[in-house]
């Protein structure tokens, strides 16, 4: 009798009663916040415990999370697990599973018996915004799915990324009203996709759903195996390195100024106790690149929060949008920066900034290359050759300068009437100002393709301003007949 009576003391505590205990928890520490049991987040638990048990899993949170991955779309759910070395101890650990933030409104719990002796206890919390409809995780081979839902109040401007078992990172249109989207998507390879949608929020873009479907194949039923990179920073930049080598894309070079810019938005992240590409007291990313003076053609930001620099970067990676950021060929330039801080939650993590950009690099001569420019788009299209004019040049030239010190994309003068004065034999003249980034942006001159035109003044010159930024290419072109 004192035996049976062990053993059932020992036993594990059925899934009702641990979400009772889950509950009565909940209710004493976030007591003003509505959460609610999700069916998804519990079978994603369920999983972890039972591939635990089975030996297939580690006991980890990372292993968790790797089975929301799979069940769930919640794009980035809080594990938390623990261990016990008896089965009834199950209900009293979870009570310690959940973010005492209290930031979270769905989760799910579950636990299993390890072998010999204890159990494994596993919750997953998520903050649920966005209402997608139910996209099933395993669908036929050139299957099509329906993508439809309704943004949180507080996002808007949803867009749609897949990743494609070959690696290839497509957006795919949304037709969007009022929060509401929707489209289809035809799954044209065997294996697993990555359906993205990012939207629009108070901290700049966010992912709002996420979800892997898996076409003409099953899920794994086992965490791959673990990537052991370099501590720190270092294995991040190797593995971004590697990553784009190995879809042929040229490597990118470290730059100091992009890596403060990154760090700085680190420390801002801890000090807020907020992670979000848009922060009050530094702005978004082209805010910091020019409170710096970096001129840019282009520019992108990862950000990833967990417990250290490398899994921030692996969760960035299962990121369609953020992938398409790591694979941008533009991009010429890398700046890295981590800090570990308080994160919104309650806890603590190492957070992650990857910045990208590809460097404005001035020309000697900006003038004469837009030129040869001009020159090579109106032979492409068959159009007479102009002739450069040093007259029109001059008025150009003075048109620009005075423009680019005003900082204004506005023309001070009459150059037309200029050219007219100056030049007594032409009937007509017409004058152009844009700021641009290279002189390959000359060829969007409106003029260009006007037949009619027979000479060509081009004034260009790199300057600052508060609306452009930094180091931009100011150009004048101004045509004459």
């Amino acid at each position: 009798m004192l035996l049976a009576l062990l053993l059932v003391a020992d036993a594990l505590v059925p899934q009702r009663q641990l979400e009772a205990t889950l509950l009565e928890a909940l209710t004493a520490a976030c007591p003003r916040q509505k959460i609610t049991f999700d069916a998804d987040l519990t079978r994603a638990c369920r999983a972890f415990a039972d591939a635990a048990r089975a030996g297939r899993s580690p006991v980890s949170g990372s292993a968790a999370a790797f089975y929301a991955s799979i069940e769930s779309s919640e794009p980035s759910p809080i594990a938390g697990v623990a261990t016990v070395e008896s089965g009834w101890r199950a209900g009293r650990a979870v009570e310690a599973l959940f973010p005492r933030s209290c930031r979270f409104d769905r989760i799910g719990v579950a636990a299993a018996e390890l072998p010999g002796r204890g159990a494994v206890v596993c919750a997953l919390s998520a903050q649920h915004e966005t209402d997608l409809r139910r996209i099933p995780g395993i669908v036929e081979e050139l299957d099509t799915v329906i993508v439809s839902g309704r943004l949180a109040h507080d996002l808007s401007q949803p867009r749609l990324f897949v990743t494609h078992p070959t690696g290839e990172v497509e957006e795919i249109g949304l037709t969007a009203s009022g929060g509401e989207f929707s489209t289809r998507v035809q799954l044209r390879e065997t294996g697993e996709h990555s359906l993205e949608i990012l939207a629009q929020g108070p901290g700049g873009p966010q992912v709002a759903a996420l979800r892997r479907v898996f076409a003409g194949v099953k899920p794994p039923s086992a965490p791959p195996p673990e990537v052991k990179l370099a501590p720190g920073l270092r294995g991040v930049e190797a593995a971004i390195a590697q990553l784009r080598a190995s879809r042929g894309l040229r490597a990118l070079r470290r730059d100091p100024e992009l890596d403060e810019v990154a760090e700085g938005h680190c420390r801002e992240m801890a000090r807020l106790k907020t992670f979000a590409h848009v922060l009050p007291s530094d702005g978004a990313l082209g805010d910091r690149l020019r409170a710096r003076g970096y001129a840019y053609a282009s520019a992108a930001e990862n950000i990833g929060l967990s417990e250290e620099a490398a899994s921030a970067h692996e969760a960035i990676v299962g990121s369609p949008a953020h992938l398409a950021n790591l694979l941008d060929p533009r991009h010429r330039r890398l700046g890295l920066g981590q800090f570990r801080g308080p994160t919104p939650d309650g806890g603590e993590g190492v957070y992650l900034t990857e910045v990208f950009a590809a460097p404005i690099v001035s020309t000697p001569d900006p003038a004469a290359e837009v030129a040869r420019l001009v020159s090579a788009e109106r032979r492409k299209r068959g159009l007479p050759a102009l002739a450069r004019d040093a007259a029109l040049d001059q008025v150009a030239a003075r048109e620009v300068a005075a423009a680019a010190s005003f900082g204004v994309l506005k023309l001070p003068d009459d150059p037309a009437g200029s050219a007219l004065e100056q030049r007594g034999d032409l009937r007509s003249a017409v004058a152009e100002i844009f700021v641009g980034t290279a002189p390959e942006d000359a060829v969007r001159s409106r003029n260009l393709a006007e037949a009619s035109w027979k000479r060509l003044g081009v004034g260009a010159i790199y300057a600052s301003s508060k609306t452009y930024g930094a180091g931009r290419l100011w150009v004048v072109l101004l045509y004459g007949r």
